[in-house]
């Protein structure tokens, strides 16, 4: 069963000695704590607590579960209010917005740590205190009131105001009950109204009371409008029944004090708020402060116990007082604490080395890495596919689609490349991707200082930007430009084939230089003086012509071809250029990969190296933390022990003390360290039996962990008797 304790009022002097007994409940989720010094100043606890409580039970998913709440009785909050009063605003502000909401505890008890000095009849020494405790125990004050007024309660006094105009008890010695006389019947009649008037005079005039000084209310010592007409109705009906035939015996006996006072009792006292709580009652010696701190431990192992056997605190009645007493085993809770101290004051030593290792800030420089390998893979030149045409070869009507032809072949090569080319790249930013994302970085086995090493690399980081913003490679132009190129090589290459004489023309040309060229000769044969020239040399001037006239055919036509044969050369040379600019871009590319991974690298290297000093920051802080509580712990120890009188045991005795570890990252409650209960080799397994005197009866309870706990004593109480 889950326990929830909530305190009322300033947390005691010294209480923090003993909060560490919790810890290994609370580390375990069994137990919670919730403190007034945590409210608001502005509200009351159980208006901040209710729901704090609620979603704490509701986010653990905690069903059964019971609620202990802490009163101290000497505390300044209780010199203002009642007990009564506690018990009406524990039922109003916390029982029964719980219950509202489906949260209501299985068992609730209202522990009252009480330091009082009290008389020989259980009343509070100091008058203030002495009042509330008889509102709260009688319903009334035993004395009367004084001037200044403080309250419209009912005082002793008062009450034996009604026995004297009650008079004389009635005899019944000659009276028959179901028949009395007259005269009888009319003398009590004549009592009840006495005492009927005079209650009511009473109750009106503190009524009056009450409306005069409402706005000046300051004490609890007040009787609410509704109280008073509870009483006075009950009276009434307390006066009817006696007077009701047939009479009873007990009417000789009756006296209108006592059901008064029981009245008062009922309605005004803490019997008209404790319901179902069970009230339980603690006396802790506030003289002393040995006997205060041994108090404290007490109701620290009683809180443990109730939490680990929740049927103990079932055996009450609800609505029932008891009053505890606990003893504890000195010599076992004297062990416990060296070995507590021993174990701090060990764990604190080791700690310390520890810190002065953690302060050298230093690291392994990493191994650089080889970024070539990282690029995009080289696309092909392919050379050998694409030849220009001969110039050798005939021009015919097809050599201009031969030419186009050539162009098309280019043009797909190029697209094949540049798709090669992305795709490659595409692998090599994958490649990219996955070598981001890696975190194995290799080291090499020099030291160097976290901060130095951070600076170069920091320093390195802006050389690589620079040098990556330099190596950005733009939008590939090859495509663009060999498009353009090709519209422009086609309007020139038709534009030189177009001034280009076809074979006819070059022919008739010929046959012209040669005729012109044969004529001389021909008018020659057909002078006079043509019988004088040998014929040879006709036929030799023949052949001269018309090698003439060949060789100037053969010429003309080279000449004419020369210019297409050389735009021709000019597209291969242009078309390698373009394969050029594709590789050119890769290359780029291929750098700006490299220079991309040796940044991404570097600021890996970076934030590892910060990553690597955050977490050597947290952690120094997380041992000084710790160091800081550790020092703190063994302070809280050792005036634990001083203030108990209990001797230490020297350190050497207990080197074989095995400290448990430390969880730097948790909190002391999550450290097995911080707990009395937790520490290795002091406990036995089978645990230690606890005597339960519950009245007369004696139980038996078994506690896993805690040894120290002897006996408790579980009685009715006299201080709040029902």
């Amino acid at each position: 069963m889950h326990s929830i304790v909530i305190h009322f009022g300033k947390k005691y002097e010294d209480w923090h000695l003993v909060e560490p007994f919790f810890y290994k409940l609370q580390n375990s989720n069994e137990l919670t704590f919730y403190w007034e010094e945590e409210a608001p100043a502005s509200n009351p606890l159980f208006l901040s607590v209710v729901d704090r409580m609620i979603e704490h039970l509701d986010r653990h998913r905690i069903k059964d579960w019971q609620l202990i709440i802490l009163l101290n009785l000497d505390d300044e909050l209780n010199r203002r209010l009642r007990l009564t009063t506690h018990l009406s605003e524990i039922r109003t502000d916390l029982l029964d917005p719980l219950k509202d909401k489906g949260f209501y505890p299985s068992q609730s008890i209202l522990h009252l740590v009480d330091m009082i000095q009290r008389t020989s009849n259980y009343a509070p020494i100091e008058e203030g205190l002495k009042r509330y405790w008889e509102l709260d125990h009688y319903g009334y004050l035993l004395k009367s009131t004084e001037w200044p007024i403080v309250g419209n309660a009912f005082c002793e006094e008062e009450i034996n105001q009604l026995d004297e105009e009650w008079g004389e008890p009635i005899q019944l010695q000659d009276i028959i009950l179901d028949q009395p006389g007259a005269e009888f019947m009319e003398a009590l009649e004549l009592k009840c109204e006495r005492v009927t008037t005079c209650l009511a005079k009473k109750i009106d005039k503190k009524k009056d009371l009450l409306l005069l000084r409402r706005e000046k209310m300051s004490n609890d010592e007040w009787m609410t409008k509704d109280q008073l007409d509870i009483v006075m109705e009950d009276f009434e009906k307390k006066i009817k029944q006696i007077r009701t035939l047939p009479l009873t015996p007990s009417l000789t006996y009756f006296t209108p004090s006592r059901e008064l006072s029981s009245s008062l009792k009922f309605h005004v006292g803490i019997q008209s708020e404790i319901g179902d709580i069970r009230l339980i009652r603690h006396e802790i010696i506030q003289s002393s402060h040995r006997e205060r701190m041994k108090g404290f431990l007490e109701l620290t192992y009683f809180l443990l116990t109730i939490s680990h056997h929740p049927k103990l605190i079932e055996r009450l009645d609800k609505g029932s007082t008891s009053v505890i007493q606990i003893s504890l085993e000195k010599e076992r809770l004297e062990t416990l604490l060296n070995h507590y101290f021993i174990s701090l004051l060990k764990a604190k030593r080791q700690l310390e080395d520890q810190l002065l290792l953690q302060n050298q800030y230093h690291t392994n420089r990493f191994r650089d890495d080889d970024f070539s390998p990282y690029t995009a893979a080289s696309i092909e030149k392919r050379r050998d596919i694409n030849h220009p045409l001969s110039n050798r070869s005939k021009i015919t009507y097809q050599f201009y689609d031969q030419w186009q032809d050539q162009l098309y072949k280019a043009e797909t090569i190029l697209i094949d490349r540049e798709n090669e080319l992305l795709k490659k790249s595409r692998e090599a930013i994958k490649k990219l991707n996955v070598l981001k994302r890696r975190n194995d970085f290799l080291e090499e086995e020099e030291l160097i200082e976290i901060n130095d090493y951070r600076k170069d690399i920091l320093q390195k980081i802006g050389v690589v930007q620079r040098d990556v913003i330099d190596s950005a490679p733009g939008i590939s132009e090859a495509l663009s430009k060999w498009k353009g190129f090709v519209t422009q090589a086609k309007n020139q290459m038709h534009f030189l084939l177009q001034l280009l004489p076809n074979q006819r023309q070059f022919l008739m040309m010929s046959i012209l230089i040669f005729m012109i060229l044969i004529i001389p000769f021909l008018h020659m044969l057909g002078s006079n003086d043509s019988a004088e020239v040998p014929a040879y040399y006709f036929g030799i001037g023949s052949v001269v012509t018309l090698l003439v006239t060949y060789c100037g055919y053969f010429f003309t036509k080279r000449k004419s071809y020369y210019h297409i044969w050389k735009f021709q050369e000019k597209t291969y040379e242009y078309t390698e250029n373009i394969y050029q600019m594709q590789v050119d871009a890769q290359h780029k590319y291929n750098d700006y990969l490299n220079h991309l991974f040796k940044l991404f690298s570097l600021r890996k290297y970076f934030e590892k190296l910060s990553l690597l000093g955050e977490e050597k920051k947290i952690q120094n802080l997380l041992y000084r933390y710790h160091l800081i509580k550790l020092e703190e712990f063994v302070q809280m120890t050792n005036r634990l022990l001083h203030i108990l009188q209990m001797n230490k045991e020297p350190f050497a005795a207990k080197h074989e003390i095995r400290v448990p570890g430390i969880k730097f990252e948790k909190s002391i409650i999550e450290n097995p360290i911080y707990s009395p209960f937790q520490q290795q080799g002091v406990q036995g397994v089978n645990g230690h039996g606890i005597e339960v005197y519950l009245g007369s009866a004696i139980e038996q309870y078994q506690s896993t962990y805690f040894h120290e706990l002897d006996q408790i004593r579980i009685q009715e109480d006299k201080v709040y008797k029902l």
